[in-house]
């Protein structure tokens, strides 16, 4: 039977992160040539070789990018191991790391992981960011699971797959202010004052081609991936913006917005990415399993 030496995995883990052997030897306190040293024996008693160096560089090989993934997973064990025996609570504990696109609206985040702590009492860990650096989180196993508006067909990647969990209308609302755009629309937002998305997110696209084809040119004011920024300006009467309706619905009850109308055609879609997952997770399981369609008010 192999054993592993879990000191080489960890000195193998920051050297990968730090793309040199010199950085890791300053974070670790450890030497150069002792990291080398320990670096080679990995490499020896998997039978497999890790980095290879361009650039001055090292760069992990494709055995290497598999290494770094388990030693990741490794690395979150034994911090919840650590967890686990000081909280003197002798059972497996949950936990849901989940990553959200910077342009999914907030309160669907929070009702998705309200939802699943409610259910399964795990602890969450939420990340917002981009699509880019989401992903390889995914990749190295540091997130389970992604709230996107793209499907993986956009995403481009292979191992990572995908679930719609929504497919909404998207409206435009603003405030009180601009009820009188109701009559005409959406003739009326020829140059309206409007807050849109940035330019990476797929409903922006959507927005401009729904424009092109009816004929309509709102005056572009701003643009933001934060849908809870586009709320507040909207709220304030600087703009209009566009949105599906549960986005909006908590400010539309306290009437600082007003829906103008539907976009005709115009769907938000949300998806669940997830990849292939060395140990199962009941809470990745119960999210993936939900018809949220159902679950949501229309």
């Amino acid at each position: 039977m192999k054993w592993l030496n879990y000191h080489h995995l960890i000195y193998f883990k920051v050297i990968a992160n730090q793309g040199s052997i010199s950085k890791a030897s300053e974070i670790l306190n450890v030497g150069q040539p002792a990291l080398s040293s320990q670096l080679k024996s990995l490499e020896e008693q998997l039978d497999v070789q890790l980095f290879e160096r361009r650039n001055r560089k090292l760069n992990l090989t494709d055995a290497g990018k598999t290494v770094l993934e388990y030693a990741n997973q490794i690395h979150y064990l034994g911090q919840e191991l650590l967890e686990t025996v000081e909280s003197k609570v002798f059972k497996k504990n949950i936990r849901l790391n989940i990553g959200a696109l910077d342009n999914v609206p907030k309160n669907l985040i929070s009702d998705l992981v309200d939802f699943v702590h409610k259910e399964t009492g795990c602890f969450l860990s939420i990340i917002e960011g981009s699509k880019e650096s989401l992903l390889n989180k995914l990749k190295s196993h540091e997130i389970e699971v992604i709230i996107s508006d793209h499907d993986i067909n956009n995403l481009k990647t292979n191992e990572i797959y995908s679930k719609r969990i929504l497919n909404k209308n998207v409206s435009c609302f603003g405030a009180p202010d601009f009820y009188h755009l109701k009559e005409n629309f959406p003739k009326s937002l020829e140059k309206v004052h409007a807050i849109v998305p940035t330019t990476h997110s797929k409903l922006r696209n959507d927005l401009e081609h729904y424009f092109h084809l009816n004929d309509v040119r709102p005056r572009l004011i701003a643009e933001t991936q934060d849908t809870s920024l586009q709320k507040i300006l909207a709220s304030k009467g600087d703009g209009v913006v566009f949105l599906p309706e549960f986005a909006a619905k908590e400010l539309v009850s306290y009437e600082r917005l007003v829906k103008l109308g539907t976009l005709e055609s115009l769907y938000a879609e949300y998806y669940l990415i997830y990849g292939k997952r060395m140990i199962e997770n009941p809470a990745v399981d119960l999210l993936l399993s939900q018809d949220f369609e159902k679950m949501r008010p229309r």
